[in-house]
């Protein structure tokens, strides 16, 4: 009750949940609609120098065409190329680990398995299907397939986190919002980087950079990256070793043909290598593991082509991506310690028990958007498209279990999704400062299973079932907007949103085991409203404030039932209210400082009947508060007999994540997190050399929950304490 007095006055005093900050300086370059989106706000003075600082405006593509931040009535925090290189964010979850209002935990360090929550709304569980997902992840311009969401941030300009449902303009799953990820755009300047860092753990990276013209009118990058660290969790099982190690490469390639002065190409072409000996690792908190060693591995591609063209009236512009990807998957089902709390049997009874489960699995994307908008300066902005896209995903599992029958046997699962959609979104100025914005979608989706079963005879199961059904989904969602400037740097709006995603069919067959098919689940859908203010204050400070609130029905997850030892798929509605805040300033002197806050009440308002979850439980994994600071300094290095070309450059980001529930039946609760990043290099011309530490108060951090048995709960870690040096240069 106290957390929702807070709660409630904050949203009573006006605050709310918030964007990136813009300051918007006298004189600062507009971008023209339909240009690459720039990378992160510069000082237009160095920071050690005196006098007035300003800050570069920011532009976005919240809203399907290039706005600078301070119009776009929509939360959407910013993280530009410096920013992303400063904070060493090396893949989607690094950065959401660093991001206040942003969860996104995982299982057993599984990337497939991370989940973004945002304002609350999440998947609550693992994924019931590949293109489950409430909050997609989308590279320049086209979403990933939700098991290659969480990848590497390689060669990445910019970063756009999206809060509340995203639905009308960057398409289904988006119901909580939408991660945009713009590559760096190849230009004619010759570009050349190698970083090389070494940390505990066995902690390695290398990566090389080049890029610059190819010829008149065709840019071009290439990027490699090749990374691993050894186990971070100890493991007690007899032969086997610990738990977390991983090893991963990617690369990519852009080219960028400047056809004429109105026609553009880009083509972007990367692909990943993940090898890890992480998956389901289920402990007692505490604990080390007691399992056999699990194995992940995960190939990747894609290929992205953005064609657009400028007419005299307004732009045209194209997006073409196939992804690509397959995965092998291998664990242990039971932990001796956990398994021995809960059912009394001895620890050595687990040790080599047979029970195993593997999975592989891969999933074919064709992706095609169309669309148009106004060009900057038009009296109605407008951006009207058409998408299709078709995915296959094919998955084949083996599993082995005395405790849990029902996952037991072999199964084929071959899931397909095929979706169109039509879009349009408004913005109309009025009254000089005034404007009022809609937008409309419709997508028809349908969704397929085929899948086979074969069991392997454990009581209470049929000895093989098979299934092929379809199902149809039309969805409507939609956006109002109305905002008002006071200031040239300012901005004060609300919006309602109407958001929603299709159902489906699981990948996970648990009905097949008793001969009953898979009904699927239903589509979710969510109201969503909002109401902020971003302002300049002068001196290059900028305040974001925002208010929110959402109501979700039918969200779909897994639930573990301890009773029966199965993962039956319940329907639960939620809703979620809080208030988020951010302030940036420059101070001077080489000091800048960034303090975020987030205040959230997620609460379940509608279970099943036999469930131990309640409503007015708390939805699980989203903390009352999290918060951070971040202070950074940089000034000339000439005092400590460097030159005049040298810098040096520190930086310290503290976050603290509250506790969270870590089951809807409101079991226990996870702790909370103290998370603490520093950072302190010293540049000479063109070699930086820096020391870092990552979550440096913490060995391993507890991200998932469940309950196995009465007053036993289980927890999923991730890794916690890297500390390391790097040495980069440019040549």
């Amino acid at each position: 009750m106290k957390d929702r007095a807070v709660i409630r006055s904050v949203l009573l005093s006006g605050a709310a949940a918030v964007s990136l900050t813009v300051c918007l300086a006298a004189g600062a370059r507009e971008a023209r609609a339909g240009e690459a989106v720039p990378l992160a706000p510069q000082l237009a003075q160095s920071h050690a120098q005196d006098g007035p600082i300003t800050l570069e405006a920011i532009t976005v593509g919240a809203r399907r065409r290039a706005e600078q931040a301070i119009d776009v009535p929509v939360s959407v925090t910013v993280v530009g190329e410096e920013e992303l290189k400063e904070q060493r964010a090396d893949d989607v979850e690094d950065l959401a680990r660093r991001t206040v209002g942003w969860q996104q935990p995982n299982y057993g360090d599984d990337p497939r398995t991370a989940q973004p929550i945002i304002r609350g709304v999440g998947t609550l569980s693992t994924l019931l299907s590949p293109d489950n997902s409430t909050a997609p992840t989308l590279i320049d311009g086209a979403p990933l397939p939700a098991f290659a969401a969480s990848g590497q941030l390689l060669d990445i300009g910019q970063v756009e986190l999206l809060r509340g449902p995203q639905g009308t303009l960057f398409g289904r799953n988006s119901t909580a919002g939408a991660i945009s990820l713009t590559s760096v755009a190849p230009g004619p300047e010759t570009e050349r980087r190698v970083t090389v860092e070494i940390g505990s753990d066995g902690y390695r990276k290398g990566e090389f950079l080049v890029g610059g013209a190819i010829g008149p009118d065709l840019f071009g990058r290439f990027a490699v990256r090749l990374h691993r660290q050894n186990d971070y969790l100890d493991n007690d099982h007899p032969g086997e070793s610990g738990i977390g190690g991983y090893s991963v490469g990617a690369a990519k390639s852009s080219f960028l043909w400047q056809a004429s002065d109105r026609t553009q190409v880009q083509l972007t072409l990367a692909g990943e290598r993940d090898r890890r000996d992480t998956g389901y690792a289920l402990r007692l908190p505490g604990r080390n593991a007691y399992q056999e060693e699990p194995s992940f591995r995960r190939d990747m591609a894609y290929a992205t082509l953005n064609v657009s063209h400028e007419l005299d009236g307004f732009a045209i512009k194209s997006t073409t991506n196939f992804t690509h990807y397959k995965f092998t998957n291998r664990a242990d089902n039971t932990d001796g310690h956990l398994f021995n709390a809960a059912f009394g049997l001895p620890v050595g009874f687990f040790a080599y028990d047979n029970e195993i489960a593997k999975s592989t699995g891969k999933e074919n994307q064709i992706y095609q958007e169309l669309r148009a908008h106004s060009l900057k300066g038009a009296p109605l902005n407008w951006v009207v498209g058409g998408v299709f896209a078709h995915n296959d995903y094919k998955e084949d599992s083996e599993g082995t279990s005395n405790f849990f029958p029902t996952i037991g046997g072999r199964r084929h699962v071959n899931l397909t999704s095929t979706s169109s959609a039509v879009y349009g979104d408004v913005a109309y100025p009025f009254a000089e400062r005034f404007e009022v914005g809609g937008g409309l979608r419709y997508t028809h989706d349908v969704k397929s299973i085929d899948h086979r079963y074969a069991g392997t005879g454990a009581p209470g199961t049929v000895s093989a079932y098979s299934q092929d059904s379809s199902r149809d989904f039309d969805m409507l969602s939609g956006r109002f907007s109305l905002s008002y400037k006071p200031t040239e740097h300012s901005l004060v709006y609300a919006s309602v949103t109407r958001g929603a995603k299709a159902g489906g069919y699981p990948r996970f067959t648990n009905n097949a085991t008793t001969g009953n098919p898979e009904n699927g689940y239903g589509k979710t859908g969510i109201w969503a409203y909002e109401a902020g203010v971003k302002a300049d204050l002068g001196s290059a400070t900028t305040l974001t404030l925002a208010g929110f609130r959402n109501d979700v029905k039918g969200e779909a997850i897994f639930v573990y039932n301890p009773a029966t030892g199965t993962f039956p798929i319940e329907s639960f509605d939620l809703k979620s209210y809080g208030a988020e805040a951010e302030l940036r300033s420059e101070l001077g002197h080489g000091f800048s400082v960034t303090a975020r806050a987030a205040l959230t009440r997620a609460e379940i308002t509608g279970a099943p009947a036999a469930m131990s979850s309640h409503v007015g439980n708390t939805v699980p994994n989203v903390p009352t508060f999290d918060g951070g600071v971040g202070l950074a300094y940089r000034t000339p290095a000439e005092g400590l007999g460097l030159g005049s070309e040298s810098e040096l450059a520190a930086s310290v980001a503290y976050r603290f994540v509250g506790k969270r529930e870590a089951d809807t039946a409101n079991n226990f609760t996870l702790d909370a997190q103290n998370i603490l990043d520093a950072r302190l290099g010293v540049t000479v011309r063109n070699v930086t050399l820096y020391a870092f530490g990552e979550n440096v108060l913490k060995e391993t951090v507890d991200q998932q929950g469940s309950n196995i048995a009465p007053g036993v709960n289980s927890v999923v870690p991730s890794r916690g304490r890297t500390v390391g040096l790097g040495l980069s240069a440019t040549f």
